[in-house]
C-alpha cells in the first residue's frame, strides 16, 4: 500500500511505501516537490492527481509497473475542517485482477459456449444458466426456479422423470464425480428431444461437494439426419414410398407374423401397362407424374395397415396382412384396379393408365419370401396374357377377374384416345319389296389384347364413369361422316340407325349436337333414326317422352329397340312419336319350336299396326323365320340371314348388290 499526500499548492508533503513502488528514486527525492514531478514517469497517475487537486473525492484504478493499483482520493482538512490538500490510498491489487479475470473469462465461456450449461448447488438449486441452455430448451433460469420452487405438476425439463434414472445418475457422481448419457428432454413449448449429458462435481480445496456442472448439447438435428439417412435408404425418392429393401424386410416380417398367427397373407405385384409408350411419347417428366399420382392412389385404396411399395420403374407392391379368405383378396384387389378408372392430369395435360396384378397368398402360393415373389411375378405375367388391366392369382384361377367387370373407365377412354373404337353396320331388309332399306351402326371396340367387343361388355362401365357422351359423339360423327361419304359415292343409303343411352338422352346439350353434325355433313333430319331400348324408355318414361318429342318436330326418327322384352303394358307408345317397333332378338329363337312366339309375335305386330309403328324382326337367320313373319304382315328384317354386321367399305359393296332399286323410307 502507498499513501500519498498533497497540500493546498500541489506539492507532496508526504509519501509513505513508494519503495514498493520505484525503487531507484528515493522518498526524499519526491517531497516538497509539484505533482508535476510524476508527470513524465506516470502521466495515468498524474492525471488522477490533476483530478483530486480541483477538489474531487473519487476511486480509480491504475497501473504501475507490472502492478494493478486501487487509488482512492479523498479530502485533508485541517482542525477548523477547512481543506488543506488531499490524500491518496493507493492498494495492491493485482492478484485480485487476476482472479477477477479469471472469473469473468469463465463466466464469458460460459455464456458464449455452444453447449448448454447449468451451475447447480450442493442442493441441487439451479444458480446458473447460459445463454446455449434458454436458446435450445426456452427455459431462463427463472422459469425453473419457480417450477421447482411451486413443486408445480407441469413437466420439468427432464421429460420423463424416473426415481430410478435419477439414483443411477447420483450414485455415479458419488462415486466417480461424473456421469455421461443420453436423456431425452422438454423444450418449454413441450417439445421433447434428444440430448448428450454431461454432469460433474465441483469440490473446493478440501475435497468437501459444493456444487454440480450440467453440460449438454441437442441431437435433434444429428437424429433427423439420420433418420433422413434411414429413410433415403429405405424409400423410393420419386414416390416416397418404401423401395426394395424395406418391402422385403416388411414382407419377411409379414410373413413370420402370418406363421405364428396362422393367418394368410396377400402379395399383390403391380405393373403398369404399356408405361414405356408413355414415356417415349410424352417423356420421362410425364412418366415420372404418373408414377407419384399412381403412389398416391394405391395409399388411399388399400388399408392403413397394408405396406404399399415401389420396387423399380414402373412396379409396385401391396403387401396385405390378415387376410380371412379368397373374397377379401379379390375386394382388395378390385380397389388396386379402381385406382386406374379415372384418367390422370399431368401438367394440363390428361393421361390414361392401366395396370396388371399377379395375386400370391401366403400360405397357398408359398411359404417363405423367394417363393411368393416369384408367384406373384408369374400371376402377373398371366394378367398380362388375358388382356392386362386385371388380376390374376394362381390359386384362384380363373375367378381372378373381379365381379365379371371386364373392364375399366381408363382403359375405354385410353381405346378412344388411340382410336380403337369401330363401326360395323347391318343391313335392314324389306321381306316383301326384296330390297335393303337402311342400316344399324353397331359400336365395336378393337381392343388391342381380345380383339372385337362388343357394347353389352363396357357400356354399363361408360354409363357409369360418364364416358358415354364421349363416345356417343364419335359415334354420332362417323355414322353421319360415312352416310355423306355413301351418298357422294352415288349409293343412297336411305338412313342408319344409332343406339343412344339414357346419359345422353337426359344431356341438354345432344339435341343440339345431333343438329350440329347432320349440319355439317348436310344430311337430312330423316338420314338417321334414333334406337332407345324398351327398358330404358319403361325407366325413364318422363325424360324419354320429352326427348323424342323435341327432336321428332325436328325431323329426327326414332325406333324402340328390344320390344316386347319386357313384358309390359305397351300403353306408353300412344304418346310417344316413335316410328318404329324393332321386336326382341329372343322372340325369334322359338318360332320353329312352339306356336306361342309366332303367337307373341303376331301379337306385337299387330300393336305396331293398330299404332301406327313399323315392326322390325331383328335376328332373322334362316328363310323358315322370314317366311313365318312375312305371314304374320311384319315386312321388315334384321338379322345374319341378310347380312352379319360389316364395314363400312363391304357393306357400300353389299348395299350396291342388294339394293337392285332406290331404297324405300319405313312407312
Amino acid at each position: 500500500m502507498v499513501v500519498w499526500q498533497v497540500d493546498k499548492q500541489g506539492r507532496l508533503v508526504q509519501i509513505l511505501g513508494w519503495q514498493g513502488i520505484n525503487r531507484e528514486v528515493d522518498t526524499a527525492d519526491l517531497l516538497g516537490r509539484d505533482i508535476a514531478v510524476l508527470k513524465h514517469d506516470y502521466p495515468d497517475f498524474f492525471a488522477l492527481l490533476s483530478r483530486a487537486q480541483k477538489g474531487q473525492e473519487f476511486v480509480a484504478h491504475g497501473v504501475f509497473g507490472s502492478q494493478s493499483y486501487q487509488h482512492s482520493f479523498t479530502h485533508l482538512t485541517n482542525s477548523d475542517g477547512q481543506r488543506v490538500g488531499f490524500q491518496c490510498v493507493s492498494l495492491n491489487v493485482t492478484e485480485d485482477q487476476r482472479v477477477y479475470n479469471r472469473l469473468a473469462f469463465t463466466e464469458q465461456v460460459i455464456a458464449t459456449a455452444g453447449e448448454a450449461v447449468v451451475i447447480l448447488n450442493r442442493r441441487h438449486k439451479i444458480l446458473r444458466v447460459n445463454q446455449a441452455f434458454t436458446r435450445i430448451t426456452g427455459f431462463s433460469r427463472q422459469n425453473l426456479q419457480k417450477l421447482t420452487a411451486k413443486r408445480s405438476d407441469k413437466p420439468g425439463l427432464v421429460a420423463h422423470p424416473d426415481l430410478f434414472f435419477f439414483r443411477t445418475v447420483l450414485r455415479a457422481l458419488n462415486e466417480n464425480d461424473r456421469w455421461t448419457g443420453e436423456v431425452v428432454l422438454r423444450r418449454r413449448s413441450g417439445e421433447q428431444f434428444s440430448a448428450n449429458v454431461s454432469l460433474s462435481t465441483i469440490r473446493d480445496a478440501a475435497g468437501e461437494l459444493t456444487h454440480y456442472a450440467m453440460f449438454f448439447s441437442d441431437l435433434s438435428h444429428i437424429k433427423r439426419s439420420q433418420e433422413e439417412l434411414l429413410y433415403l435408404a429405405t424409400h423410393d425418392n420419386l414416390t416416397n414410398l418404401p423401395n426394395r429393401r424395406l418391402f422385403l424386410d416388411r414382407l419377411e416380417q409379414g410373413i413370420q407374423r402370418a406363421k405364428r398367427s396362422k393367418r394368410q397373407l396377400a402379395l399383390f405385384y403391380i405393373d403398369l401397362d404399356n408405361f414405356k409408350m408413355i414415356n417415349d411419347s410424352l417423356g420421362h417428366h410425364f412418366g415420372d407424374d404418373l408414377l407419384r399420382k399412381v403412389a398416391r392412389r394405391l395409399l388411399t385404396a388399400v388399408r392403413q395397415s397394408d405396406t404399399v411399395a415401389r420396387l423399380a420403374g414402373d412396379e409396385f407392391t401391396v403387401v396385405a396382412e390378415n387376410i380371412n379368405n379368397l373374397i377379401e383378396v379379390r375386394s382388395i384387389a378390385e380397389k388396386i384396379l379402381s385406382c386406374f378408372e379415372k384418367s390422370f392430369e399431368s401438367h394440363t395435360q390428361q393421361m390414361e393408365a392401366t395396370a396388371s396384378i399377379g395375386v400370391a397368398i401366403y400360405p397357398n402360393d408359398g411359404n417363405d419370401l423367394e417363393i411368393l415373389m416369384k408367384q406373384a411375378d408369374v400371376a402377373m405375367y398371366k394378367a398380362k396374357e388375358a388382356g392386362r388391366n386385371g388380376y390374376y392369382s394362381l390359386h384362384d384361377g380363373e375367378n381372378s377377374r373381379v365381379s365379371g367387370r371386364l373392364f375399366y373407365p381408363s382403359e375405354l377412354r385410353l381405346a378412344l384416345r388411340r382410336d380403337q373404337m369401330r363401326l360395323v353396320y347391318q343391313p335392314l331388309f324389306d321381306i316383301k319389296q326384296r330390297r335393303v332399306v337402311g342400316c344399324e351402326s353397331l359400336l365395336r371396340w378393337n381392343h388391342h389384347a381380345r380383339g372385337l367387343i362388343k357394347p353389352d361388355d363396357f357400356m354399363v362401365i361408360s354409363e357409369k364413369a360418364g364416358i358415354t357422351g364421349e363416345l356417343g359423339a364419335w359415334t354420332l360423327n362417323e355414322v353421319c361422316r360415312q352416310l355423306r361419304s355413301w351418298h357422294l359415292q352415288g349409293l343412297d343409303v336411305g338412313f342408319a340407325s344409332v343406339n343412344i343411352e339414357i346419359s345422353q338422352i337426359k344431356d341438354p346439350s345432344y339435341p343440339e349436337l345431333i343438329l350440329d353434325t347432320l349440319q355439317q355433313y348436310k344430311l337430312d333430319a330423316s338420314c338417321l333414326m334414333f334406337e332407345i331400348n324398351e327398358s330404358l324408355v319403361l325407366d325413364y318414361l318422363i325424360q324419354v317422352t320429352q326427348f323424342v318429342r323435341t327432336l321428332s318436330r325436328m325431323g329426327i326418327r326414332f325406333s324402340i329397340d328390344s320390344f316386347g322384352s319386357c313384358g309390359k303394358n305397351s300403353n306408353y307408345l300412344k304418346e310417344l312419336p316413335v316410328e318404329a317397333l324393332k321386336l326382341d332378338q329372343k322372340l325369334l329363337m322359338g318360332v320353329n319350336n312352339t306356336r306361342q312366339h309366332i303367337d307373341l309375335i303376331q301379337a306385337l305386330t299387330g300393336i305396331g299396326d293398330i299404332l301406327d309403328k313399323t315392326v322390325i324382326a331383328v335376328g332373322v337367320e334362316r328363310i323358315r323365320q322370314e317366311e313365318v313373319l312375312a305371314e304374320i304382315g311384319c315386312h321388315f328384317a334384321q338379322g345374319y340371314l341378310y347380312g352379319k354386321p360389316m364395314n363400312a367399305d363391304y357393306f357400300g359393296k353389299a348395299y350396291s348388290q342388294l339394293a337392285a332399286k332406290r331404297p324405300s323410307r319405313l312407312n
